[in-house]
């Protein structure tokens, strides 16, 4: 192989760093400009190389070396995934684990789903529906979250639900990105520092989550929750998953699978009544399904689903898939060295003129024709380490969106609302200020 060379990019690791932290739309997109499609980033938790290319997006995601790459997340996040999450797993492991995490999140078990995840959106509007000024973040955040805690972890007693939803408010709420871009935040300092606060809120998590556990693993009963079937499941030699690694998996559910769909539903809704061509043909396709409709159907609608489909184009949640390298790596004209960091940016992929026409614009009707190329449009990330909760994501927005734009009327109250660095994914800066009012639906 070649003598080992880097693509052109920024220096100063402290200073990347915090660019990265504050306000990485813009610094990628500065750095794009400058140093072209793929560029070198150097950070403190390491050498990352960031591309936008979709031929270098092509290389990593269509890449079956299991050696290659470790982990999909930085060592410093195994503080909130654990060091068992799937996210974690390396070499033939990684492969091992997702097929036993995989099965739940398809299929028609899942379909089935579709009621429990409309009365979740059903109810956290209706108690925000009083014409008061609120954040739609913070509603759509109390929906997903109800989905992950009765669906995924398979939690029934009221009771129970709302003492979960309180660990996990608080546990949310004290992550700080610091403790993941600058690994040496993560220091106890007498039990005062943000890590101290932040590991308090998960061990709390933490022992909620093996009560679950220990709760699935004795009930007589069977039941169609995903922890209940992860429980059941059995790796080629006929071994289940232990405590531990369910537990990090459950986590690594958890922060995956309920923020990030919540914020995109957060951004469909401000951005269809932003657009009120996009608001009225939605509108009249919901409609048209009458009254009295099965959930499920709404995952079925063209228009819906193209919707949503703009919206993460649009406004991206993740903006990165990480790929470390294991081993040197032929990357176009370079060759990185082990220990890089790939990094597929979706903003620069996103928002690409050269990939999609008139990208700055909101249009939903790009996606009527079909789906575009897997390494441009990238979401929930490719490859063999393509989000394991894609299928449900998709469903679930659906499921949730089409039942609160048939049901409530939305005012919004923001002028403008950005995409900024939220805790660690992107959200909308402002939350998406609104009013809810129920909706009197046409008679069809």
């Amino acid at each position: 192989m070649s003598v080992v060379k880097l693509p052109p990019g920024p220096r100063g690791r402290l200073r990347c760093t915090l660019k990265m932290l504050r306000d990485p739309v813009d610094a990628v997109r500065a750095w794009r400009a400058e140093y072209g499609d793929t560029f070198s980033l150097p950070l403190l938790v390491g050498d990352w190389v960031i591309t936008g290319d979709p031929e270098r997006v092509k290389q990593i995601f269509s890449n079956r070396d299991p050696e290659l790459f470790s982990a999909a997340a930085p060592d410093s996040a195994e503080l909130l995934l654990g060091r068992n999450s799937v996210l974690r797993q390396a070499g033939e492991s990684h492969p091992r684990d997702r097929k036993l995490l995989l099965p739940p999140f398809h299929g028609e078990r899942m379909r089935g789903w579709a009621r429990t995840m409309a009365e979740a959106g059903r109810e956290a509007f209706t108690r925000a529906a009083t014409g008061q000024p609120l954040r739609a973040l913070d509603s759509t955040r109390r929906a997903t979250l109800d989905v992950i805690l009765r669906l995924v972890f398979g939690v029934r007693d009221e009771a129970r639900l709302e003492r979960f939803r309180d660990v996990v408010d608080q546990w949310a709420e004290s992550l700080h990105p610091v403790l993941i871009f600058l690994p040496i935040a993560q220091r106890n300092w007498l039990g005062l520092s943000p890590y101290a606060r932040f590991r308090r809120r998960a061990d709390q998590l933490d022992a909620m989550l093996l009560e679950q556990i220990a709760a699935t693993r004795a009930a007589t009963s069977p039941s169609e929750d995903v922890l209940t079937m992860l429980v059941h499941a059995r790796y080629d030699d006929g071994e289940g998953m232990s405590d531990a690694k369910l537990l990090d998996n459950l986590r690594t559910l958890l922060f995956a699978g309920h923020d990030t769909t919540a914020i995109s539903l957060a951004w469909a809704i401000e951005l269809v009544h932003r657009n009120p061509s996009v608001l009225a043909r939605l509108r009249a396709e919901l409609d048209a399904l009458g009254d009295d409709i099965d959930p499920e159907s709404l995952s079925h609608m063209s228009y819906l689903n193209a919707v949503i489909d703009e919206t993460l184009r649009f406004r991206p949640v993740s903006a990165d898939a990480l790929r470390t390298l294991r081993k040197p790596l032929e990357f176009g004209e370079w060759v990185l060295p082990a220990k890089t960091t790939v990094t597929i940016n979706t903003l620069l992929l996103h928002d690409d003129p050269r990939l999609w026409d008139r990208p700055e614009q909101f249009m939903p009707e790009r996606f009527l024709a079909g789906p575009p190329s897997a390494n441009v449009f990238v979401p929930f990330g490719g490859g063999s380490r393509r989000c394991l909760g894609a299928t449900f994501a998709r469903f679930e927005a659906a499921i949730v969106l089409g039942t609160l734009l048939r049901e409530f009327e939305f005012e919004l109250l923001d002028e403008r609302v950005e995409l900024t660095r939220g805790k660690i994914v992107l959200e909308p800066s402002t939350g998406v200020s609104i009013r809810v009012q129920p909706r009197a639906r046409p008679s069809t």
